[in-house]
């Protein structure tokens, strides 16, 4: 096989195993940016940011995981975990506020009021209950993360034996394709066009001289190209071309050439060839390969192309 063969042969195994990834950010990671931003403008920068700097790490590793693997479990969870962290230094930086204004006032020696005292303190306890409230919030929602995480983990785990098995069963079908066009090459002409790959059937081969009835020898080549077409892609679509010389008029070589296409068509599909995915069209003597002047030439032009392509084909 030449080297253009192996290249076609490696392209059509290959053509659907690429895969787009994703480049919009989930929306946890979205809303950990937001929060971190503003946070960071706000009191949480100037009052607490080595919490803010706590949170920041584990955006920073949200984002890498983004940027690496794409809209990932992992890279959710991350986010999440930062988002929390952001919400969780505001708290202590509001506290910390509380904390200097009555350390201020006090250096000062201002005399505050019983009222005023008892507003503070209110106030003080109020912000700590708060403080309280949130980080037993934050135990319960870190509980519920971890358990997330344990399904998440186990769905992985789940995800990864159905890819491993969907890469064997790839990896088999590539093997499959392969050792089909391996076979194809030695029975017929295997090209790569502009309109997809021509597999190429000399017409003496497949039908005796006027006639669109199969030879009984011909029927064992076309086991072999239903193999071949069989291991395709289950997007690939085929159309089978009849082709004539010019002997003889169009009102006989048109009819003959769609009998003949049609003949091989129905065979394929009968060795187990999608019928929904293959068409036959009637080219006459209209498509020659060369000049009808020799004998030779003319067995050349009396051929049989089966075109398969990513889309529906149509004929030139």
């Amino acid at each position: 096989m030449n080297p253009r063969n192996k290249f076609l042969i490696a392209s059509l195994a290959l053509s659907g195993f690429l895969a787009g990834c994703a480049t919009v950010a989930p929306g946890q990671l979205v809303d950990a940016r937001n929060s971190y931003a503003a946070s960071s403008q706000g009191l949480a920068g100037k009052l607490t940011p080595t919490e803010l700097y706590d949170a920041k790490k584990v955006l920073d590793k949200a984002n890498l995981e983004f940027e690496e693997h794409g809209d990932t479990l992992e890279c959710r969870d991350l986010a999440y975990v930062a988002h929390r962290k952001v919400e969780l230094a505001d708290v202590k930086a509001r506290t910390e506020l509380d904390r200097r204004a009555i350390t201020e006032a006090v250096k000062a020696g201002v005399v505050v009021r019983d009222d005023q005292v008892r507003d503070t303190q209110a106030a003080l306890t109020a912000s700590r209950q708060q403080l309280t409230n949130e980080r037993r919030d934050n135990v319960s929602t870190t509980n519920q993360l971890l358990a997330a995480n344990d399904a998440q983990n186990r769905e992985l785990e789940s995800t990864t034996s159905q890819l491993a098995a969907e890469q064997m069963a790839r990896q088999s079908a590539e093997g499959r394709l392969a050792g089909a066009m391996k076979d194809l090459a030695s029975i017929a002409a295997v090209k790569e066009e502009a309109r997809g790959v021509v597999i190429t059937l000399s017409g003496s081969v497949l039908f005796a001289s006027g006639k669109y009835a199969l030879l009984n020898t011909a029927m064992t080549k076309l086991d072999q190209v239903a193999e071949a077409l069989k291991a395709q892609d289950g997007d690939k679509r085929m159309v089978v071309e009849g082709h004539t010389d010019s002997q003889g008029s169009d009102a006989t070589n048109q009819p003959l050439s769609i009998n003949r296409a049609n003949a091989v068509r129905d065979y394929l599909v009968l060795r187990g060839v999608a019928g929904e995915k293959i068409t036959a069209v009637g080219m006459g003597s209209s498509r020659a390969l060369t000049d009808n002047k020799t004998a030779e030439n003319r067995a050349n032009n009396r051929r049989v192309e089966i075109v398969i392509g990513p889309a529906a084909v149509t004929a030139r």
